[in-house]
């Protein structure tokens, strides 16, 4: 595996999970990080992949995944009066392109691109289509996103970089799998979860996971912080199921400690 980064999925994940899944993936796969390709040899089936280090890799096939970029721009939409920005069509919050009547939704518009973001701009669109005088708006601050890889990811909020980057102090909880009777039954020694809060009010403004059903476990830090639950409460007030594998969210928010005054 070749990346020009030195690290794996790096570039929008918490800095302890990209390099928890760098780790993982070195011990699997020959990696070559902060590489680029710089020749292509050989023939069909048996390729030879020269790097800017002078090394070469021996590949049957070559995957090339460099990402994806907006290209809405490039549909003449200005034909139709509809306006684009950064290679995407120009909509407001309720889905309302510059065209009177015209309503856009999912890749072709949404600064979030991603399958559950896309199913809830669409019911957004399909009720102000039904009750213009009623618009609902879609919010895209607090989107979870996965990678269904092995192991999972999920995430939502702030990562810890943003956090230092933002006034004001804040507070990390970490909980391993392992330290969990579910992540122990499943000799799980490579995952944690990770939750980080605001110093002053103690509600949560990300959370990060690595491990079995992490897009599952997501979801409770997802609701917490769409009802500004603080992590406090959700530690102590409703009950935990043992030995169920949610115990690794319950932990890593005990891992928090007291909330600070105020």
């Amino acid at each position: 595996m070749i990346d020009k980064a030195d690290q794996l999925i790096g570039d929008r994940q918490d800095e302890a999970i990209s390099t928890a899944f760098t780790e993982i993936m070195a011990k699997r796969y020959d990696l070559r990080l902060d590489r680029e390709v710089t020749g292509i040899g050989g023939s069909a089936g048996d390729l030879e992949i020269t790097l800017d280090d002078g090394s070469t890799v021996a590949a049957d096939m070559l995957l090339v995944a460099t990402g994806r970029t907006s290209n809405s721009d490039r549909l003449d939409c200005s034909a139709a009066g509809i306006d684009t920005h950064d290679g995407r069509i120009k909509v407001d919050e309720f889905g309302r392109t510059t065209a009177a009547g015209v309503f856009a939704l999912g890749d072709v518009s949404t600064p979030v691109p991603l399958k559950h973001v896309a199913n809830r701009e669409a019911k957004a669109v399909a009720h102000n289509l039904r009750h213009p005088e009623a618009l609902r708006a879609v919010d895209h601050e607090l989107v979870p996103s996965a990678v269904f890889a092995n192991p999972q990811i999920a995430s939502v909020g702030l990562t810890e970089s943003a956090c230092r980057d933002r006034p004001g102090g804040y507070h990390v909880g970490t909980t391993p799998y392992s330290d969990v009777a579910y992540g122990w039954a499943l000799q799980d020694d490579t995952g944690f979860c990770k939750v980080l809060t605001e110093s002053d009010t103690d509600l949560i403004i990300g959370a990060h996971i690595i491990g079995p059903q992490a897009a599952t476990l997501i979801q409770i830090f997802v609701v917490a912080m769409e009802f500004a639950i603080k992590a406090g409460d959700l530690a102590q007030r409703p009950y935990w199921i043992h030995p169920a594998l949610t115990e690794v969210v319950e932990n890593a928010l005990v891992d928090l400690g007291p909330p600070s005054d105020g």
